[in-house]
């Protein structure tokens, strides 16, 4: 049997304890000791989500940022038996890099400049695209 779905009032409460108990360790960590409990307060921080149900009647109810440990955590709730768990969030893989650009040059239509794909710097004047052996397609030549 599937607990009914916590209320939005108890998921908060859940967020909020979870959050608490995050602070309370950083706080009794001596590595933190130099921070005040509003500089805590400032880097743990949680939010509420709309519950989503999870497995053995555990509901996903929110998040925990913690700067300090730079680790994001996903609050569990049990409305039955009031239970409230965390468990860490793994980081989303990195991009890939952008692959390089095709032409060694581009232009900025907000500087009205060309500029250097590599460097980043302004051309003055930039070889024609067709004498590099290449054609644009807003270019002379363009079909309409």
């Amino acid at each position: 049997m599937i607990d009914p779905c916590p209320s939005i009032h108890e998921s908060a409460e859940a967020v909020v304890k979870a959050v608490a108990a995050r602070r309370a360790r950083h706080r009794a960590d001596p590595a933190q000791s130099s921070l005040t409990a509003g500089a805590i307060a400032e880097r743990v921080t949680g939010i509420t989500l709309p519950p989503r149900a999870g497995r053995e009647g555990w509901w996903l109810v929110g998040r925990v940022l913690d700067e300090l440990a730079d680790t994001e955590f996903s609050v569990w709730y049990m409305p039955g038996p009031r239970r409230i768990g965390l468990s860490r969030r793994d980081r989303p893989a990195m991009a890939a890099p952008a692959p390089p650009l095709s032409r060694p040059y581009y232009y900025d239509g907000l500087r009205r400049k060309w500029i250097d794909a590599v460097t980043g710097a302004i051309i003055a004047d930039p070889p024609s695209m067709e004498a590099a052996g290449q054609r644009h397609e807003s270019g002379p030549q363009a079909g309409t």
